[in-house]
């Protein structure tokens, strides 16, 4: 065998080992660990979490701290909220890149479930402009299968028109923007007739 060839094959390996030890750590399981308690004096509510990686089953209905918002912050008193296959992923940590990219590698880093949500401003940070406090909204942030969660007052967040329930709002964000993302790659022009989500059988 030549040096080259070695070194190749030396290479190889460690590429290999490496490819191995990345795929391992990215689709390693935790144990699902158990609520902390929230401490005395800490307004509390009811969120839907997630502890480990799995099937619906490790989703439960948890007492948890009650977010407070930030200098730019909203607080939004949550009316509704979708869910779509975007909390299936989470909930699943797959594709596995999803646990380096968003969510964590062995178990969750953000336990709090839900993106898309509707409902009223609470209360608002002492910078935000914006917003005010009763004002109805809707968008996308974490946390959303919650009795509260905060956002910021620049992020994924509109006034919700009136002419439109707090269901219906939730459930525009993740699907509107699958939708116009479809529309758009296949280059629909006004009066094409379209089929979005069909599947072969």
């Amino acid at each position: 065998m030549t040096r080259r060839s070695k070194i190749l094959s030396t290479v190889l390996l460690v590429l290999v080992l490496a490819v191995g030890s990345l795929a391992f750590a990215l689709s390693h399981n935790s144990a699902c660990g158990a609520a902390p308690a929230t401490p005395d004096g800490v307004a509390s509510m009811k969120a839907a979490t997630y502890r480990c990686y799995g099937s619906p089953d490790v989703v439960k209905i948890e007492t948890v701290a009650k977010p407070v918002p930030g200098d730019h912050g909203l607080l939004i008193r949550v009316h509704a909220a979708s869910v779509n296959p975007l909390d299936w992923h989470f909930i699943r940590g797959e594709p596995y890149v999803i646990r380096a990219a968003m969510t964590g590698m062995g178990a969750p880093a953000n336990v709090r479930l839900g993106t898309d949500f509707a409902g009223t401003v609470e209360a608002v940070g002492k910078l935000v402009t914006r917003f005010k406090p009763g004002d109805e909204v809707f968008g996308g942030g974490g946390g959303a299968l919650a009795e509260y969660m905060t956002v910021p007052d620049s992020g994924a967040v509109v006034p919700k028109p009136a002419d439109i329930t707090f269901e219906q709002a939730a459930a525009v964000p993740v699907a509107a923007i699958s939708a116009l993302r479809a529309l758009r790659r296949g280059n629909i022009q006004a009066g094409q007739k379209v089929l979005w989500g069909a599947s072969p059988t």
